[in-house]
């Protein structure tokens, strides 16, 4: 018989490939999915790019800053998003010089130094301290293979943007507005309203710019359908990396972190309505910027915890730094949330007679590059942000469904209770991690690491809960601190299971959290075959119903299957104490019912036929639109100005949405006026007056006239004022929002003719 020593070798190659199977399937995911709306050429382009000119400098840079060779998953996402953080800032490097073009190239000296000098080479091919289990390494590419099917199949399910006016993102053209400035605007500009400065976080359009100058890849498809995949993913691995700092050697803990942060994370009781979810595959697709802060702030977490313990070199700090920067302008949220969980730090070592100095110089340093974006990248303006408590919750959840009418049209603050708590119900149950926290704080307590996750986690949600921004975007809060509340969750559940001393205890999470999800079921359809059961909560005589025997009927049999658990787990004559088993498995169960919703919508993922066009969409372009506006690109110089009629994505009874923002978008070139949301002018109008942002009107009237009339009612005094007082070279009409008039084939030059756009090129 072969000796054991003999089959070492081929045990440890086996395992490695069974981990490198776990990375291709992960891998051929991410490919099928690209393929679903993009072309080879396109995929293969943005790949070689990442691989090449992010993921493989960043890492090195990673490896050269760290002390530590944790393994090869955290490498890979933590340098990927420090390629990506370098990117960003070279690219604002060189951007005022006209260099946007080669930006890229700042892998290139990276790559050099570090073949090149042999030390640096050693300690960047060393080899990795803790290698990940290939059970580990299959659940974390599960865990994260599921927000990434969960968002891509469902978008290749959809029609491809910008062919079916019926299918219409405005807030994606948005993105992609910006995204088209960045090309080749210093400072960025709202394009769509021509000399509209855009003060925002826009450090995600500026790496899109770059990586669409790097590979060629035109933005729609960066925007739409394979930019946002490579970032998620990244982000999404490095949540497993954090909470490996909180649950070291645990093999589930980070991949449960993943799954909650990713698409779990809140447990919905009521079958007939949807309470707020805040898992990421709720906003990343459609909040770029919120993809790129997320994946940020999970690195400077990350990076933050060895700081605070002391398990850092030089190169750390350097590194922190310059993520902290890029992070700056990725996301407003990032910094506030970090120089909170400092603070905290900070607070808890006084209380202990400790003056914590690190933390208090971190807070600083990061205080001081905050206030410098608040000058330059948001131009000192707050975007209608303002301080009003639990305002929250007369926006979201079910307020709509249990609020009675008040007189002089405010608010019903027992609605707003009542929408708060059911909200915070399912959003603690989701995380029901959290709860261990809360009776283990004398533990904790002596880690600044984990004071600082659980300081950010409280400042996310306080956020949440203690402002008011148009939109709800004060939501972003606490979207920004899932990852690291996700963390903490796993984390908890671990600690639990970790007082067991059972290396069977594996058995007791996969039963808790499938059993959690099978238990949420049947409350589900046992709470649906009541009488009564569904919306509105808010009878004709004033009276509420449906509320509270969901959240009985939930909880009740999660704690019958904890029971259950325990019983079996104990008579198995497993190791634990009963109460602690119990414990460990409700709050695993509560985890796990989160689970339920979003993976039955997986399940049922098909495609759908979009009903009849009508004014209740919000209108995109057609097919023959797109061709006119890409027309556009194609035979235009880059600052040459439009002309539109074009202005409502919206236009019925009740106003107009002035979320029009595809021709700039599309044609990449600025437009003197084509829809106005989301600028800086009318953020400022909604903090002043507390009206929608979506119907207020233009604000300059004459030159919205002027604009105007040159379409419906044009001569050659309008086109002249046009051109020699606004500067536009060419106007984009279309037939569908206003009468165009025949006249301005007589008076303009007609380049481009379909059956619903024209573009005329003025004399």
């Amino acid at each position: 018989m072969p000796s054991l020593v003999s089959l070492l070798p081929w045990r440890a190659i086996g395992a490695a490939a069974v981990k490198v199977a776990g990375g291709i399937a992960l891998a051929w995911l991410v490919i099928w999915l690209m393929a679903g709306h993009s072309t080879g050429d396109n995929i293969v382009a943005l790949l070689r790019f990442w691989v090449f000119g992010i993921t493989l400098p960043g890492t090195l840079l990673w490896r050269l800053a760290s002390p530590f060779r944790h393994n090869l998953i955290e490498d890979f996402a933590a340098g990927s998003l420090v390629g990506v953080s370098l990117l960003i800032l070279v690219y604002l490097a060189v951007a005022p010089l006209g260099g946007q073009q080669w930006a890229w190239l700042w892998a290139a000296p990276v790559l050099i130094v570090v073949a090149v000098v042999p030390t640096w080479r050693r300690r960047c091919l060393s080899r990795v301290e803790r290698p990940v289990s290939p059970l580990t390494a299959w659940l974390v590419a599960i865990a994260c293979a599921a927000p990434l099917y969960a968002i891509g199949r469902y978008r290749n399910l959809t029609p491809a943007p910008y062919t079916d006016a019926r299918s219409n993102a405005p807030d994606m053209a948005f993105h992609q507005a910006l995204a088209a400035s960045a090309k080749y605007d210093v400072p960025l500009q709202a394009p769509y309203v021509n000399g509209e400065r855009m003060d925002y976080h826009y450090f995600w359009h500026q790496f899109t710019a770059a990586t669409s100058w790097a590979t060629g890849v035109n933005l729609t498809e960066l925007v739409y359908n394979i930019g946002w995949i490579p970032l998620m993913l990244a982000g999404c691995a490095l949540i497993y990396a954090l909470t490996d700092r909180v649950a070291p050697g645990s093999r589930w803990a980070g991949p449960l972190a993943i799954a909650v942060a990713s698409i779990a994370g809140t447990v919905d009781v009521y079958p007939a309505v949807r309470l707020p979810t805040e898992s990421l595959i709720s906003y990343d697709w459609g909040s770029p910027t919120q993809n790129l802060g997320g994946a940020l702030i999970t690195l400077l977490a990350l990076i933050g915890v060895d700081l605070l313990r002391g398990r850092s070199g030089p190169g750390t700090w350097i590194l922190f730094v310059v993520i902290a920067a890029a992070a700056s302008g990725s996301k407003a949220t990032v910094l506030p949330l970090i120089i909170c969980g400092l603070g905290l730090v900070v607070f808890i070592r006084l209380l202990y007679g400790r003056f914590a100095k690190g933390a208090l110089l971190i807070a600083a340093v990061l205080g001081g590059i905050f206030l410098a974006a608040i000058v330059v990248v948001f131009g000192n303006k707050s975007s209608g942000l303002a301080v009003r408590p639990w305002i929250t919750f007369a926006k979201v959840g079910i307020y709509p469904l249990v609020a009675k009418p008040v007189e002089g049209g405010g608010f019903d603050h027992g609605a707003m209770w009542i929408s708060g708590i059911t909200m915070c119900l399912g959003l603690l149950l989701g995380s029901a991690g959290l709860l261990v926290l809360l009776g283990t704080a004398a533990r904790w307590f002596r880690d600044p690491g984990m004071i600082f996750l659980v300081g950010i986690s409280i400042a996310g949600f306080g956020g949440l809960v203690l402002t008011d921004q148009p939109g709800t975007s004060q939501l972003y809060f606490h979207r920004t601190a899932v990852p690291i509340i996700a963390a903490l969750a796993a984390a908890g559940a671990w600690m639990l299971v970790f007082w067991f001393a059972d290396r069977r205890s594996g058995l007791v999470v996969s039963a808790s959290l499938l059993g959690g999800a099978g238990a949420t079921a049947l409350a589900r359809a046992i709470v649906k075959a009541q009488p009564g059961a569904g919306t509105p909560f808010l009878k004709p005589d004033g009276q509420l119903t449906g509320l509270i025997a969901p959240w009985s009927w939930t909880v009740g049999l999660l704690i019958v299957l904890a029971a259950l658990v325990t019983t079996v787990w104990k008579l198995a004559r497993r190791r634990g104490r009963p109460t602690r088993v119990a414990l460990a498995s409700f709050v695993l169960a509560g985890m796990g019912a989160g689970l339920l919703l979003p993976v039955q919508a997986m399940a049922n993922y098909h495609r759908t036929d979009l009903a009849p066009l009508s004014d209740d969409y919000k209108l995109g372009p057609s097919t023959t639109q797109t061709g006119a506006a890409l027309w556009l690109k194609d035979h235009t110089a880059p600052g040459e100005l439009i002309a539109t009629n074009a202005h409502c994505t919206l236009k019925n009874t009740t106003g107009c949405d002035s979320r029009h923002f595809w021709i700039a978008a599309l044609s990449e070139r600025h437009v003197l006026v084509e829809g106005w949301g989301y600028t800086n002018t009318i953020n400022e109008l909604v903090a002043s007056t507390g009206m929608s942002p979506n119907g207020l009107p233009f604000w300059d009237e004459q030159k919205l006239e002027d604009n105007d009339r040159a379409f419906t009612t044009p001569t050659r005094d309008n086109l002249r004022l046009l051109k020699v007082e606004y500067g536009v070279r060419w106007l984009y009409a279309d037939p569908t929002q206003t009468v165009v008039s025949a006249k301005l084939d007589t008076l303009a030059r007609l380049r481009f003719r379909s059956s619903d756009a024209l573009i005329y090129e003025l004399p």
